[in-house]
C-alpha cells in the first residue's frame, strides 16, 4: 500500500459519523485539530502536528516536522515578516499550538485554516460571504448592543463637543475624498476624475482621518483634542478612525468590510435627518449622539437622502470575542504587514496603491463647498 493510502492515527480513532475536523496532509504530514474525544477536559481545541503513517526512524519524523515548519514559514513570509519577525511570530505560534491555553482557543482553528490554504472559515451568514477574511469561531451578528462596548457611554455623553470640533473643521481643508485601489472591493466604481476608484455611485464621501494603520495625521488629530483623547482611551482599538461626510443625494454601494476580527462603531453627529444604512437585513436611521455598533464583514449599504451633510465618527475595535493575547498577536501581524505594504507600495503604479491614493487625495479638494449647511441654521 502507499504511504498516500495509510490513515493516520487521528483518522483511525474518530468514531463512525463523527464531524470532519480540518486537516492538512501533505507529503506524509497530518496536521489537525484533535477529535473531541481526544480534547482536554475542558473541551479546549488542540493543534497536533505530527506524521501521517508511523516513521521508520525518528530522521524521518524530524524531515516531516520540517515540512510543516516550512508551512508555517510560508504562512508567516506572507505578512512580510523581517527575519527577526518571523522568529517571535514562531514563539507565538508554539504557544497558540498549546491547548493547556485557552487563551488561544480562537486562533488554533484559525491557524489551522491558514495552514491548509484557507485564507478564511465558512461564512456564518450567507450576508458575509464577500467578507475575503473571516475568522472561524467568532460571534457573528450583524449589530451589537452597545453595552457590549460599555465606555461607548463616554463617547456619546460627549458628543456635543465632538460635533463642536468637527464644525470647527470647516476651512481648514482636511477632509478628502474617499478612494480605493480597484482590488479593494469587488464593487469599486471607476472615478471621473481617474483618482483611483469610488465605493459611492451617486454624490460624494469625503473623508477627514485621525488614524489609519501606520499613518500619521498630525495635523488632523492637533485639531480635534477632545475627540483623539476618547479615541485614544478606546480599549483594544483597532488603529481606524475617523469622520465620514455623506453630501446630500449619496449613496454607499453594497460592500462587506475586509475581516470579522473587528467591530465598526458609527457616531452620527450632524445632518442625520435623511441618512439610513442597511446592515445585513436590518435598516438602521441615524440618530444624533447615538452610537451604533454593527459587524462590517456584514454587507451594508447607506443612504442619505437630507438636506445637509451628514457627518459621523467612525471607528473600529477588536472583535470582543478575541483574547487580549489574541489581538496582541494579530495586531503584531498586521502592523508589519503594512509597513511592508506601505513601502512595497513606492513601487506600486498610482491607482493600485491605497497609500498613494491617500496621500494624492489630500490634495483634491479645493475647499470646503461641499459642505452642504440646511438653510434653517
Amino acid at each position: 500500500m502507499s504511504n498516500d493510502r495509510v490513515m493516520s492515527n487521528a483518522e483511525a480513532s474518530e468514531p463512525a459519523g463523527a464531524v470532519a475536523q480540518p486537516r492538512l496532509v501533505a507529503s506524509g504530514v497530518h496536521v489537525s485539530i484533535a477529535p473531541a474525544a481526544q480534547r482536554s477536559s475542558t473541551g479546549r481545541v488542540a493543534l497536533t502536528i505530527r506524521p501521517r503513517y508511523a516513521p521508520r526512524a525518528a530522521d524521518a519524523d524530524e524531515a516531516r516536522t520540517r515540512k510543516v515548519w516550512g508551512r508555517l514559514d510560508a504562512l508567516l513570509q506572507s505578512y512580510r515578516l523581517s527575519n527577526f519577525g518571523i522568529v517571535i511570530a514562531k514563539k507565538w505560534l508554539r504557544r497558540i499550538a498549546d491547548p493547556s491555553l485557552p487563551q488561544f482557543d480562537r486562533l488554533r482553528p484559525w491557524l489551522l485554516n491558514l495552514i491548509n490554504g484557507r485564507a478564511r472559515a465558512r461564512p456564518e451568514s450567507p450576508w458575509q460571504a464577500g467578507c475575503p477574511e473571516l475568522l472561524p469561531g467568532l460571534r457573528a451578528q450583524p449589530v451589537w448592543d452597545n453595552s457590549t462596548l460599555p465606555w461607548l457611554r463616554a463617547f456619546e455623553g460627549r458628543a456635543d463637543e465632538i460635533r463642536a470640533e468637527l464644525l470647527a473643521l470647516r476651512g481648514q481643508r482636511g477632509f478628502q475624498p474617499l478612494r480605493i485601489p480597484a482590488w479593494a472591493s469587488r464593487n469599486a466604481l471607476d472615478s471621473a476624475d481617474g483618482h483611483g476608484n469610488l465605493s459611492h455611485d451617486a454624490g460624494d464621501w469625503n473623508v477627514f482621518y485621525l488614524a489609519l494603520h501606520e499613518v500619521s495625521f498630525e495635523r488632523n488629530r492637533a485639531l480635534c483634542p477632545v475627540t483623539c483623547a476618547l479615541l485614544d482611551g478606546v480599549p483594544r482599538a483597532y488603529e481606524h478612525a475617523f469622520f465620514s461626510a455623506l453630501t446630500p443625494g449619496t449613496h454607499i454601494i453594497k460592500h462587506n468590510g475586509p475581516t470579522n476580527k473587528k467591530l465598526r462603531v458609527h457616531l452620527p453627529l450632524t445632518g442625520v435627518e435623511g441618512s439610513r444604512m442597511r446592515v445585513a437585513d436590518g435598516m438602521h436611521e441615524a440618530v444624533a449622539g447615538s452610537a451604533l455598533v454593527f459587524d462590517d464583514s456584514f454587507e451594508h449599504e447607506a443612504w442619505h437622502d437630507g438636506r445637509e451633510a451628514r457627518v459621523v465618527l467612525i471607528f473600529d475595535v477588536w472583535h470582543p470575542d478575541l483574547s487580549d493575547e489574541e489581538v496582541r498577536f494579530l495586531a503584531f501581524l498586521q502592523k508589519n504587514k503594512m509597513r511592508a505594504e506601505m513601502a512595497a507600495d513606492e513601487q506600486q503604479p498610482q491607482d493600485e496603491s491605497f497609500y498613494k491614493l491617500l496621500a494624492d487625495g489630500r490634495h483634491l479638494l479645493d475647499d470646503d463647498d461641499w459642505w452642504v449647511r440646511a438653510q434653517s441654521q
